[in-house]
C-alpha cells in the first residue's frame, strides 16, 4: 500500500472542512467565543451562565437542589461544577447551605444578586442565540433538533 492510500484510509474526507466532529468543535469554539463576550457584561462564562441557570431552575422545579444535581443536569464533570460554584458563590450569585461535611450534599440556591444578573444574561444569551443559530428558520429548527438527538449519548 502507497502512502496515498494509508492517508485516504486514515483521512477519508477531500477536505477538513467536511469532519463532522472537526465542523461541531469549530462551532462550538466560534460560540463560545461570542457568548464569552457578550456574557462579560455580567461578569460571566457561558459555562458559569449554564451552571446558574440550571441551578436556577432545579430550585424552581425540585424541592431541594444539590450540586450533583446541577453536573448531571448540565452534563458537566462534578468537579468542574464545584469550581464554577465557587466562582459563582465569590460573585454571591449562590449559596451553597452544608447539610453535612460531604460537599456534594450541600444544598444550592441562586440569590437576589444572582437572579438579577441571570436575567439579564438570559437576555443577552437569548439575542446571541437568535444571531447564530437562527433558530426560526427550517434549518435552525433541524439544527436543534438534530443536536437533541445527540445528547443521550452523551
Amino acid at each position: 500500500m502507497n502512502s496515498k492510500e494509508q492517508i485516504k484510509q486514515r483521512f477519508p474526507f477531500a477536505t477538513i472542512d467536511e469532519v463532522p466532529g472537526f465542523l461541531v468543535w469549530q462551532s462550538s469554539m466560534c460560540w463560545l467565543r461570542i457568548i464569552n463576550q457578550a456574557l462579560q457584561k455580567q461578569q460571566l462564562t457561558y459555562t458559569q451562565f449554564v451552571v446558574l441557570l440550571v441551578t436556577s431552575w432545579l430550585n424552581h422545579h425540585n424541592e431541594k437542589t444539590y450540586q450533583h444535581h446541577v453536573a448531571k443536569t448540565a452534563r458537566i464533570d462534578r468537579m468542574m461544577t464545584s469550581r464554577i460554584m465557587n466562582s459563582l458563590e465569590q460573585k454571591k450569585y449562590i449559596k451553597r447551605v452544608k447539610q453535612s461535611n460531604d460537599a456534594r450534599t450541600n444544598q444550592v440556591f441562586v440569590t437576589e444578586t444572582g437572579s438579577e444578573a441571570l436575567t439579564q444574561a438570559m437576555r443577552i444569551n437569548h439575542e446571541m442565540e437568535q444571531d447564530f443559530f437562527k433558530p426560526t428558520t427550517a434549518i435552525g429548527k433541524d439544527f436543534v433538533n438534530y443536536m437533541q438527538t445527540l445528547l443521550p449519548e452523551c
